[in-house]
């Protein structure tokens, strides 16, 4: 009898859990339906599952480093147009390269930052870290209170303040890599420009004396790295957040304390300038005292939680921004023979034995501009933006509704025939001031574009001139023959291999 009444429960078990994953199918398959339904107007590539829509070709491109997804995204809209949409599972996502619709859609505040894209800068494996900053705060109203308060440190004329702290950063990694120009020793330079762009955020923002460049067992530039990398594990393999192996919970460990150190660090840099700000001892030039000026301009002070986020986003914007132009620039005038002489005779008619670079030197690096913008165009810090819209909005002849996530990526507008001729080829002639709109107007965008535009872009532009004209001054480069010219896309795109290199000095 008891045997019976156990089979009976079994039987009744096995009948709610069938009913409930039945029911759980339906409603499943319902919404794939009602998205499909939603976005059925507009272009998609065919999917290979009606369940998992294009999650599948993107994986698999993914794992293919000479075929990137943002190949794909390319050849897409090559064969799609300048609209079309994407499933990823039940998660709809439009792309666009119709430069109005970037206009429209940028320069209106309405449009927001996606959560889902933002909200892992906020906290890595549960720990804060970049918070609600610049960059990843999704708010328009606090975000905007936020920029106006910080504006001014990132002012031209205040930057030009800080020349002498660009060009001493600037000689000491020319000088750290002396030794390493016997044109044999092999050099990754990613991993030198990385350290020199911590080096002037650090001294440039906060008056932090960090010596990445010549201390390699300073633990600072090693916790922001892991940090970063942190970031991106979750981000490529959310399971990582809740994987219960003992090397899983190790790793993640080891994320969370280099988000503190970075944090405490912040902290104690903060707590000491505000503690000789209020003693009235004199300050020193940087962005730090800056904002601690504007807070007492405005009559608003910032939260020690807030300040501390803008630190890290600044030394995650500040740096990984300024080397990874680096490292894709050496990587194409290591590719481009013309282009690295007509960089080279530039430098010494305009600097030639010069041991500072002035500020006014850097207006009449004229072709060193046009080098870097046509960098960023082929190799983009980030691939685009992304915004939810508001509205409906009208492009190309598609309504595109109301909530979609919306992608512009830089990426591959800056590759399509529309808006530059012969786009593959690496051509720094192209930006050459004229009286005409360019075409590629708002097409091409590698600081972002409208108001959340890349608050340190001018900041990027003049380290990265500074170095780049001390380092062609005394070296030359030499790309190794196995340096692949790959973008990796982690946090910011950056060259895969490191950029390696032979230097030698110059004659």
């Amino acid at each position: 009898m008891e045997l019976n009444d156990g089979f009976r429960i079994l039987v009744y078990a096995l009948l709610v859990i069938s009913s409930s994953v039945g029911i759980a199918f339906m409603v499943f398959s319902w919404l794939l339906y009602r998205v499909n339904r939603k976005y059925g107007h507009l272009p998609s590539p065919r999917p290979r599952s009606f369940f998992t829509g294009h999650l599948s070709p993107i994986n698999a491109v993914a794992k293919k480093m000479e075929f990137p997804v943002l190949t794909l995204l390319h050849q897409w809209t090559r064969d799609l147009g300048p609209v079309f949409w994407v499933r990823f599972i039940i998660q709809p996502m439009v792309f666009c390269s119709n430069p109005p619709t970037v206009k429209e859609v940028s320069l209106d505040s309405r449009h927001l930052k996606p959560h889902s894209l933002y909200d892992r800068f906020h906290s890595v494996f549960g720990e804060r870290f970049m918070g609600y900053g610049l960059l990843s705060e999704v708010n328009h109203e606090k975000w905007h209170t936020r920029r106006a308060l910080l504006n001014p440190a990132f002012n031209r004329k205040y930057l030009k303040q800080m020349m002498d702290l660009f060009d001493e950063s600037a000689t000491r990694l020319r000088d750290h890599l002396i030794p390493l120009a016997d044109d044999k020793t092999l050099v990754r330079m990613l991993e030198h420009f990385n350290n020199v762009a911590l080096d002037v955020i650090g001294k440039v923002g906060f008056d932090m004396d960090i010596n990445a460049v010549e201390n390699s067992d300073c633990p600072f530039p090693s916790a922001v790295a892991l940090a970063l990398q942190g970031i991106n594990v979750a981000f490529q393999n959310p399971l990582t957040l809740v994987d219960p192996r003992s090397k899983a919970r190790q790793y993640r460990r080891s994320v969370r304390d280099a988000v503190k150190l970075v944090r405490n660090i912040g902290q104690d840099c903060i707590e000491k300038r505000r503690e000789a700000k209020k003693k009235g001892e004199e300050l020193p030039k940087d962005i730090l005292t800056c904002i601690l000026q504007a807070e007492d301009d405005v009559g608003q002070k910032i939260e020690m939680a807030e300040l501390l986020d803008e630190f890290v986003t600044f030394f995650l914007a500040g740096h990984e921004t300024t080397s990874n132009l680096l490292a894709f620039t050496l990587l194409e005038i290591g590719r481009h023979k013309d282009v690295a002489k007509r960089l080279k005779d530039e430098v010494d008619e305009v600097l030639g034995s010069k041991s500072i670079i002035e500020y006014s030197d850097l207006s009449k690096l004229e072709y060193m501009s046009r080098v870097f913008k046509e960098t960023m165009r082929l190799n983009p810090p980030v691939s685009g933006l992304s915004r939810v819209l508001a509205s409906d909005v009208q492009s190309c002849g598609y309504v595109i509704p109301k909530g979609t996530t919306i992608m512009f990526m830089t990426y591959v507008t800056s590759r399509l025939e529309e808006f530059f001729d012969d786009p593959l080829l690496f051509n720094p002639d192209r930006f050459i001031p004229t009286d005409e709109t360019p075409r590629h107007f708002f097409a091409y965008y590698p600081f972002a574009i409208g108001q959340r535009n890349c608050i340190g872009q001018q900041l990027a532009l003049i380290e990265s001139k500074v170095i780049l004209a001390k380092l062609l001054q005394s070296f030359d480069f030499r790309l190794e023959q196995s340096q692949r010219h790959i973008i990796l896309r982690e946090v910011t795109n950056k060259p895969i291999d490191g950029c390696k290199n032979y230097i030698s000095l110059r004659d």
